[in-house]
């Protein structure tokens, strides 16, 4: 935890400033892809050109580039992802069915419904879209569960078609967990494609891979930037940064509990970003030795350790009311409070991805078997957006079924309104209707 800050309002300032990372820390030629280094943005912005004009052959001239080769045939076999499911272990086979079914009953509560006012004349109707991509990091590690997170929700909204795609070099397959959570989790189809390039197919399609209503799923600078630049050709789900969480603590807090939650979220990436807002340098010091403790002992400790270094912060307040006001300012993927006042915050609490009251209700839950998706908003995006939900898979229309009379009732002021815009063309629309009904 190397920066420290003092005070409320020097923390609320720090994350208006620093909540996101700079562009040229991530520059890039697509290992000679390109001619000149370029921010994500324009990477993207190169790579789906080249595969809305080049279609497959597009995809594998890239892939060649970033990995050295491309698979011949970029969707997975059905029968690899069974195998993938059979050689699994019985106990990891019980993990994923369990997240799965829990992640279903945790959605199935928010998902939308259709209504009427009861009389017929005005509602919402609620259908799933057609079809959606699930995008699963390759990485440093298999996230498996991100599978979980993505597709359920989506299969709990009824969407009719749930791709799944995932980097894998060359002709190689995916990770063996991944395609059994794919299968799982119920996905319809798998293909093994990873980057900016696997969100231009799936926004435009190719002659292999079928164009999709949504994409949707965390990923790396370039596949951020790719969602950002297709949406409005394709729906997606938000634009997610490197993962973050801030942990409150007080002194009635563990030390190997705060330290714990940080590192969890850490280990990720190097630029991860850990936080922690506490009520005394004390509280700071005896997290930083634990820290130390747990990382010495973990296979990913030093990627953990490049992410307190890199992105670290730490944020003396003098009061829980302060830490909620500081997170607030953050409004980090992440929010876990491990004060003896937690319950009395949680409303105070207006921006985070997601809440974690207590010293039990560990994030690493919902990252895998609470109900929650995992996939949930960063770099401060928790001010505006949610967690990614069952909600993200559904349209909802307003529906009017009026009758005469209502009709009758409501046209005169909608008349009105109209040719106060001076939008005449609309005030009779309204018009003949209402003088054919009074026979004028």
């Amino acid at each position: 935890m190397v920066k420290r800050v003092i005070g409320a309002a020097a923390g609320i300032e720090y994350f208006k400033r620093e909540r996101n990372l700079p562009v040229e820390a991530v520059m890039s030629d697509g290992r000679g892809l390109f001619p000149d280094k370029v921010s994500p943005n324009e990477f993207a912005a190169r790579v789906i050109d080249i595969v809305r004009n080049e279609g497959d052959a597009g995809l594998a001239r890239i892939n060649t580039a970033l990995d050295g080769s491309s698979p011949d045939v970029f969707e997975v076999p059905q029968s690899e992802i069974d195998s993938a499911l059979a050689n699994l272990d019985p106990a990891s086979i019980a993990a994923f069915e369990l997240a799965a079914e829990r992640v279903r009953k945790f959605q199935s509560r928010g998902l939308p419904k259709s209504w009427s006012d009861g009389t017929g004349k005005f509602g919402e109707k609620v259908t799933p879209l057609n079809s959606i991509a699930a995008y699963v990091p390759g990485g440093t590690a298999p996230l498996a569960s991100t599978v979980i997170m993505t597709v359920v929700p989506a299969q709990v909204a009824g969407v009719k078609e749930i791709i799944v795609a995932t980097p894998a070099p060359g002709d190689s397959m995916p990770h063996p967990a991944v395609l059994a959570a794919a299968k799982i989790a119920g996905a319809s189809r798998v293909f093994k494609i990873g980057g900016a390039q696997a969100v231009a197919a799936l926004a435009y399609g190719t002659e292999s891979i079928p164009a999709v209503d949504l994409v949707c799923g965390p990923g790396s600078a370039w596949v951020t930037a790719a969602k950002k630049l297709v949406f409005g050709d394709v729906g997606i789900d938000g634009l997610y940064g490197p993962t973050e969480t801030l942990v409150i603590a007080d002194e009635s807090a563990d030390p190997r509990f705060t330290a714990s939650d940080l590192i969890a979220q850490a280990e990720h990436d190097t630029v991860a970003m850990p936080i922690l807002v506490a009520l005394s340098e004390e509280i700071v010091d005896k997290t930083q030795i634990e820290i130390d403790k747990q990382l010495a002992e973990l296979p990913r400790g030093s990627t953990a350790e490049a992410a307190f270094s890199n992105r670290g912060v730490a944020v003396i307040v003098d009061s829980t009311s302060e830490a909620v006001d500081v997170a607030n300012a953050a409004a980090p993927e992440h929010l876990c409070i491990l004060t003896a006042d937690a319950d009395d915050l949680v409303d105070s609490v207006t921006s985070a991805g997601g809440l974690f009251v207590g010293e039990w209700s560990a994030e690493v839950m919902a990252d895998y078997v609470a109900g929650p998706s995992h996939v949930m908003p960063t770099a401060g995006t928790a001010r505006f957006t949610s967690a990614l939900s069952v909600r993200n898979f559904v349209r909802v229309t307003p529906v009017l079924t009026f009758d005469d009379e209502t009709f009758l009732k409501l046209s005169k002021d909608a008349e009105l309104l109209a040719k106060l815009e001076g939008l005449h063309g609309h005030a009779a629309a309204s018009e003949y209707r209402r003088r054919h009904m009074v026979g004028e």
